[in-house]
């Protein structure tokens, strides 16, 4: 369960793969080849009013919300794209947490306006979070991201600042890379329900983590595809977008995954369809520390 804005709007989105309706998902291009169609005719009531709107500075601080139920309404921004694609990660996990008896998932979240902060008990030194932020924090349950940095992963401005993609891994451009970054976050609070963190987070390096969120937004993505909202090019822009923010820094605490194994966590979950064919990842990297 989310928690809804103070001010301003939200709404659904009548996106394929959030309201129904699937082309046909065919053969898969080769990774790295281009996705045929990168700005799709239903994902707004007009792609480049969303760039536009991206571009203008934002007269509204960023703002903690409590998801409800989704409306119709096509979103004309950012922020009511973000809570739209949240709404819909929130609704799958909701009924996976039920079909296992667990209580209903609760976390807050915040779309930081571009050029805006928001505080975090994840933030810098000051306590806050900027243009860059896509996180989930433990420390106040609240998933953070700023609409400039989903607006760039849209428009495929990010590409050359990411590990994976300035390597020529992969790439991060459309809608459907914005909501693999979103059910990667929501995935995190997952993990924070079940008390992951907390058993293993001693034990375990942050890959471990990492790549189980990836599994679990591709089951997500299943749900979706099962549903018949998927469209062509869509599991492509996730493995791309996957791939792309994939690191090298191996001898880093905070490596994160390379790219090929990002890409690998998201097309298990993705095939399995089932959360908890996730668990693997955190047993495999158990036993590979042992």
């Amino acid at each position: 369960m989310l928690v809804e804005p103070l001010a301003g709007s939200h709404g659904g989105l009548s996106r394929e793969w959030l309201s129904g309706g699937r082309r046909s998902l065919g053969h898969l291009p080769p990774q790295g080849e281009p996705i045929p169609s990168l700005i799709r005719p239903r994902l707004f009531a007009g792609a480049a009013l969303l760039l536009a709107l991206a571009a203008l500075p934002s007269t509204a601080g960023a703002q903690k919300e409590n998801l409800g139920s989704p409306v119709s309404t096509e979103p004309e921004s950012m922020e009511q794209f973000l809570t739209a694609v949240t709404k819909d990660v929130d609704a799958y996990w909701t009924t996976v947490f039920r079909d296992f008896d667990l209580p209903e998932p609760r976390v807050s979240y915040q779309w930081i306006p571009a050029g805006q902060i928001a505080a975090s008990a994840c933030g810098d030194e000051d306590g806050a979070l900027g243009d860059e932020a896509a996180a989930y924090c433990p420390g106040d349950d609240t998933i953070s991201i700023s609409q400039k940095f989903a607006s760039d992963i849209y428009s495929g401005a990010l590409d050359q600042a990411l590990p994976g993609s300035s390597q020529g891994y992969g790439r991060t451009i459309g809608d459907f890379s914005v909501a693999y970054i979103v059910a990667h976050e929501y995935a995190h609070q997952v993990q924070d329900e079940l008390g992951l963190f907390e058993r293993y987070g001693q034990q375990l390096p942050i890959m471990a983590f990492e790549l189980q969120a990836d599994c679990y937004a591709g089951s997500w993505a299943n749900s979706a595809y099962q549903e018949n909202r998927l469209e062509d090019g869509d599991v492509q822009e996730a493995l791309d977008a996957a791939l792309a923010v994939g690191d090298f820094d191996a001898g880093n605490p905070g490596h994160h995954g390379t790219p090929e194994q990002r890409a690998a966590a998201w097309y298990a979950g993705f095939e399995a369809g089932d959360p908890s064919a996730c668990n693997t990842y955190l047993a495999e990297v158990d036993a590979a520390a042992q």
